[in-house]
């Protein structure tokens, strides 16, 4: 690697790379550039982790082994911001990215009062694009009754209505004396595991709307600020939450997994690109946010028909034999291969169930598909 590269490197990458005494990392297959990778990407605002690693390498996933991460640094890679400039670099023949340092201007500074605040540096950039997976950080997804259990109830309002809307005011059972901001949601159809159609995994969680707390108390009062269904009683009140910017740096999961597709989040049978799938492994199962598996749509079996080889004698012929033939009704059953219809980066892990966002998607995705390492 020569010298002015080595300069060019990022004093947070070297001091990571420093302190943790990281070497090569073991490459298990060769990294893949793309054919038109640029040498170098100036970040910029609306840059997801996944889109940089795209625009140098083939397979996205394998961006902590070229950056030489260890697995703390996966799980939190606030290494790049918008303005930074990434590098692509070889040394000793194997690609390598880094950060540029930024140039070191010299200013004479004079007596003089400076009126202007100190600008702070912005947050790292996201691993994949936060509006594709908002609504589910923070509207739908799935739950169970055990979530709910202790979840205020909407109780009803002074003139006996069932149904309410967009700014009406109910009671609602005790609340948590603190929070105010509140989600409206009820549990939806049950989510089974396809490897076993009698257990239920978990439960859709319904969006319907928001609410604020008017007045603390048992029953305390509530107002509905939006309504995007209509709210019932016996309907729940959740906390509402805070969009979460998601940081684990996309890599491939560091034993074999395999899950399959419950279902996709958002009402549609087939999800294609950027769109959100349930799987039926969780934390239990070692899941992790940040992991990439491919999507596979299972081989159709199918028949198979079978000849019969034995070869008839032709005794018109002197006993020769004559060519084979096949006989009718014979056949068996045969699995066609897999096939390979997209990769998933999963985002959020629950005890049995995970999130995994669709980056890229061939064919459209359905329940019962295969979520495996790539």
């Amino acid at each position: 690697m020569k010298p002015q590269a080595k300069k060019g490197r990022n004093m947070r990458t070297l001091l990571l790379i420093a302190a943790l005494g990281l070497s090569a990392p073991t490459w298990a297959d060769e990294v893949r550039l793309q054919e038109n990778a640029p040498d170098r990407h100036v970040v910029v605002r609306g840059d997801t982790l996944w889109d940089i690693s795209a625009k140098f390498l083939k397979d996205p996933w394998v961006w902590p082994e070229v950056w030489q991460l260890n697995k703390e640094q996966i799980k939190n890679p606030h290494l790049i911001y918008p303005g930074d400039v990434v590098l692509l670099t070889m040394e000793n023949g194997k690609p390598r990215l880094s950060l540029e340092s930024p140039p070191i201007d010299v200013v004479r500074l004079s007596p003089q009062v400076r009126g202007e605040p100190l600008a702070a540096k912005e947050s790292g950039i996201p691993s994949i694009p936060v509006k594709a997976i908002q609504a589910m950080l923070t509207k739908s997804g799935v739950g169970d009754v055990k979530d709910l259990q202790n979840a205020p109830r909407i109780l009803g309002s002074s003139d006996a209505r069932v149904m309410f809307g967009n700014g009406d005011a109910v009671y609602a059972s005790k609340g948590d004396g603190t929070t105010k901001e509140w989600r409206v949601v009820r549990l939806g159809q049950a989510l089974k595991n396809p490897d076993n159609p009698e257990e239920v995994l978990t439960y859709e969680m319904l969006y319907l709307g928001t609410a604020r707390t008017d007045k603390q108390g048992d029953p305390m009062t509530v107002r509905i600020l939006r309504a995007d269904q209509e709210i019932l009683e016996r309907d729940r009140l959740l906390p509402n939450q805070n969009d979460e910017l998601i940081q684990y740096a996309p890599h491939a999961p560091d034993k074999p997994m395999e899950a399959k597709v419950v279902a996709a989040l958002g009402g549609p049978v087939m999800a294609g690109t950027y769109m959100t799938l349930v799987l039926n492994k969780g934390r239990g199962n070692g899941m992790e946010p940040g992991h990439v598996l491919a999507l596979f749509r299972a081989g159709r079996s199918v028949a198979d028909p079978k000849c019969n080889r034995a070869k008839k004698i032709d005794f018109m012929s002197g006993g020769r034999s004559s060519a084979s033939e096949c006989t009718p009704g014979a056949e068996d059953n045969a699995t066609l291969p897999d096939t390979r219809v997209g990769l998933a980066f999963v985002y959020r892990v629950f005890d049995k169930v995970s999130y995994a966002l669709v980056m890229s998607g061939t064919e459209p995705v359905s329940a019962g598909d295969l979520a495996r390492n790539p």
